[in-house]
């Protein structure tokens, strides 16, 4: 086993502790995190200049700073799956369409959003190997998602795909909208699983060192349980107060705060919305198992 282990980077976005962490490997950086916590980046690396970044993908938590940190590193090699690779080198479209979600409050949350140039950027496919470093493609969670296997240390580098866990407490998925497949996910979950990793560094948040198999396993049926109880949820809110309810009991009250940091809970209705609706659509694949039963609006109207 190699004696280099992740260092976790506690970004503190929005001065709250443990809802976002970048990670540093060596001079390798795994998803930075978003312009407006870069500072705390910087200082992790003391002086040190990194030799590339790796993006699981390219929501703005993850990957929002990585131009700036191009700017300070100019010969910085920056991977991201093909399907992100365009959004990074121009992100215009891509910071259109969220300011039309968040207004003004875009930049309060993720800063500025600098292009990268198409010099810095390795497209990948899933499937690289480059001396310590193994690439899968992950989707589930991003179309555009990725996992890093560093295999001497054995730590799977997961993105959003192992699910947000803070403080060895329950393993949730982050479902936002406008790619989540929960088929796709599972079969990701499988494929990271099949690295046998002995630890997981993920963004939301830090890492798993002692349980990392049950908490793979455990991801499944949470998967299918988010799923399902979207598909009887009206809106977001009541969404909302399910989950909160469901974290209060695996978390406690001490938890709930930095549970719903990492992931607003009204956020993850969104996305397995859309994914039903596109399962009604004939579009994406129903998950094995689950009810069909229609949404309690629908059921309602």
């Amino acid at each position: 086993m190699s004696t280099l282990q992740p260092q976790t980077i506690d970004l503190l976005h929005l001065g709250q502790a443990k809802s976002m962490s970048a990670h540093l490997m060596g001079d390798v950086i795994v998803d930075p995190g978003c312009e407006q916590t870069i500072d705390r980046v910087l200082d992790a690396l003391d002086g040190a200049t990194p030799r590339a970044i790796l993006l699981t993908h390219i929501h703005f938590d993850h990957a929002g700073g990585t131009g700036a940190l191009v700017e300070r590193f100019p010969d910085v090699e920056v991977w991201v799956h093909e399907r992100g690779a365009h959004h990074m080198i121009d992100p215009t479209r891509l910071v259109s369409s969220a300011r039309k979600v968040f207004g003004d409050y875009f930049d309060v949350l993720w800063g500025k959003v600098i292009p990268i140039p198409e010099k810095n950027v390795r497209v990948l496919q899933g499937g690289e190997v480059e001396g310590p470093w193994e690439v899968a493609y992950t989707p589930g969670h991003a179309q555009h998602h990725v996992s890093y296997l560093h295999r001497p240390s054995g730590v799977a580098f997961t993105g959003d795909v192992a699910g947000i866990r803070i403080d060895g407490g329950p393993a949730l998925p982050p479902t936002p909208p406008p790619d989540i497949d929960i088929p796709a996910w599972h079969r990701s979950v499988d494929t990271v699983a099949a690295w046998e990793p002995r630890g997981l560094a993920y963004m939301h948040f830090g890492q798993t060192t002692d349980d990392v198999q049950d908490q793979l396993a455990t991801l499944h049926e949470t998967l299918d349980l988010y799923a399902e109880a979207a598909r009887k949820s009206a809106d977001g809110m009541e969404m909302a107060e399910w989950i909160r309810a469901w974290v209060l009991e695996r978390a406690g009250e001490a938890g709930l705060p930095t549970y719903y940091a990492a992931g607003p809970f009204e956020g993850l209705w969104g996305g397995l919305d859309r994914y039903w609706k596109k399962v009604d659509a004939g579009e994406l694949e129903a998950p094995a198992g689950l009810s069909s039963a229609p949404t309690i609006d629908e059921s309602t109207a």
